[in-house]
Parts: structure tokens; sequence; C-alpha cells
């Protein structure tokens, strides 16, 4: 499913998708440039919408959030729960500090969240193969 640039669906819409679209395995979460947001008040993917990804789609495989405005809780959400991933693409996700504190007891942000099946990791148009 493809919702890039679709700017009025909020986390209410992704999970209303979620629910109902039980056997979703791609979703394309797209945003414009934050230097395009500033021009427009639009919905951006935040905390909120990758807290409901994870939450409610399971099965994903290939996840494509560009210019998300999460964080480190929301991927590690994602990861933690989402694991039949093999396909990751967060660039532009400049919230994302990609660090592991290890004073920091947020389930979500602990390296015991990796998906083993992961093949590919975009980033700030850098992509990583395993």
């Amino acid at each position: 499913m493809d919702i890039s640039y679709c700017l009025k669906i909020t986390h209410i819409g992704i999970e209303a998708f979620g629910k109902n679209c039980k056997s979703l395995t791609q979703l394309k979460r797209n945003m414009p440039p934050q230097e395009l947001e500033r021009l427009s008040s639009t919905s951006k993917v935040n905390e909120l919408e990758a807290m409901v990804i994870a939450d409610t789609m399971p099965l994903l495989q290939h996840l494509q959030l560009g210019f998300g405005c999460f964080g480190d809780t929301g991927l590690g959400a994602i990861l933690a729960k989402c694991k039949a991933l093999t396909h990751l693409d967060i660039q532009g996700c400049w919230n994302l500090k990609l660090e592991d504190d290890e004073n920091d007891d947020d389930e979500y942000t602990s390296s015991d969240s990796e998906i083993e099946d992961l093949v590919s990791f975009v980033i700030d148009g850098f992509c990583f193969f395993w």
C-alpha cells in the first residue's frame, strides 16, 4: 500500500488500515522533505504513527517512512514488533539518534530488538545490505 504524500492521513487512518488489512506486507509512507513542510501545514509520520504501524502491522516486509518525524522509540517499536521486515527505508528521518542508550529501560530502544531478516536499510541516501 502506498500512502506517501497523503498529508491528511493521521495515525487514526493508519490504525484503521492496520486493523482491517491484516495481511499487509508493504507500506510506503514517505512524506515531503522538511523544507517543503515549512511552506504548508501537513501531517508528518510521527511517533504515534510509528507506534500504530508497530502495533497493527506485524507482517510488514517492506517499509518506507522517508522524512518522518518519529524518534528512536518509534523505530524501536517497529523493529521489535515487525519481525518479518526485510527492507526498511528511513531516509530523511532526522529525529533518529540510532544510539543504544545503556541506561535506557525502554524496551524498544534496546539492541535486543534487532531483526534477523533485515536485508536492506536506507538512511540519509545510504543503502546498507546484509
